[in-house]
């Protein structure tokens, strides 16, 4: 009897613990089930988030600057008063023939006719006016004009009063010729003038001005003096505002001066291109300087 019971309660014990392993392995099931219903779930949620495209961001586009009613006034009136200025000194203008075309009297045999250039200095919107005018055969000299809001003025620039310059940039038909490049530097408000001329020896400028208030102020001056001094010895002369400098120094500050073109102006038909690196620097169709008849045309655009 107690045989029989024994193996009754084991029996009973055993499919009771059976069912207690069942219930917990489908309560397992169903929690394994649960959970990756809701993988599945959050993976199509990311799947769907991922599909759809962002919205492109607008790129801004580089604006260019305003011109204020006034300054297109200014300019109307500054065109105006250019196309008078220019018109009065034209034979002067169209006298300064060894910067022309090929073949008629010229300096250079890879001659210019562009002795007219206009370009903004201050950032006015109103530009300046450049020309050159011959005084005679050999000797032309470059004038600057600005409008001051009423009338267009004549800018006086500092660095050119000793010898023969007058005053002023001059581009001179005698021993080793004048070389220049005009240009707009990438600073506000600056303007570069590089000059070189020569005969026994040869002179490298450069003049480094800034426009403020309607006048040109000049703020340095490099040199470099290459030749034969008294003794017949080999001179190689760096200065810096009057003062001598060290070679390296000098030829640094004549690079970065260099390298600080913008816009070329207005350049010389002659021109020392294999021994100066101004002339790489920028495009000769791209400089601003035109012809006679062509600032006529553009001096009378309404």
């Amino acid at each position: 009897m107690l045989v029989i019971f024994a193996r009754n309660y084991i029996a009973f014990a055993h499919n009771r613990a059976s069912t207690k392993r069942r219930k917990t392995m489908n309560t397992k099931i169903r929690l394994r089930s649960a959970i990756a219903i809701l993988l599945s779930a959050l993976l199509i949620l990311s799947i769907a988030g991922c599909s759809k495209k962002s919205p492109k961001k607008e790129e801004k586009k580089a604006s260019k600057p305003k011109v204020t009613e006034k300054q297109a006034k200014n300019r109307k009136a500054a065109y105006s008063a250019y196309k008078t200025i220019i018109e009065q000194n034209a034979t002067a203008i169209k006298a300064y023939s060894w910067q022309t075309v090929p073949g008629k009297d010229t300096y250079n045999a890879r001659g210019i006719d562009r002795p007219i250039a206009l370009c903004d200095i201050d950032g006015d919107n109103v530009p300046e006016l450049f020309f050159f005018t011959a005084n005679n055969k050999f000797d032309a000299q470059m004038h600057i004009y600005t409008f001051n809001g009423k009338e267009a003025v004549e800018l006086s620039y500092d660095g050119f009063n000793e010898g023969a310059y007058s005053g002023k940039l001059a581009d001179q038909q005698a021993a080793a010729g004048t070389s220049y490049v005009v240009y707009k530097g990438k600073e506000s408000n600056t303007l570069y003038i590089y000059d070189s001329s020569g005969d026994d020896y040869m002179q490298y400028n450069i003049h480094r001005y800034v426009m403020k208030n309607s006048k040109l102020e000049l703020v340095e001056t490099l040199s470099n003096r290459v030749g034969q001094d008294d003794s017949g010895n080999t001179s190689d002369i760096y200065k810096r505002n009057g003062k001598t400098v060290p070679n390296a120094q000098g030829g640094k500050s004549f690079t970065s001066s260099f390298a600080q073109l913008d816009k070329a102006i207005i350049f010389s038909a002659n021109r020392e291109e294999n021994n100066v690196s101004i002339w790489k620097k920028f495009s000769f169709d791209r400089a601003l300087c035109i012809s006679y008849d062509q600032a006529i045309a553009k001096l009378s655009e309404k």
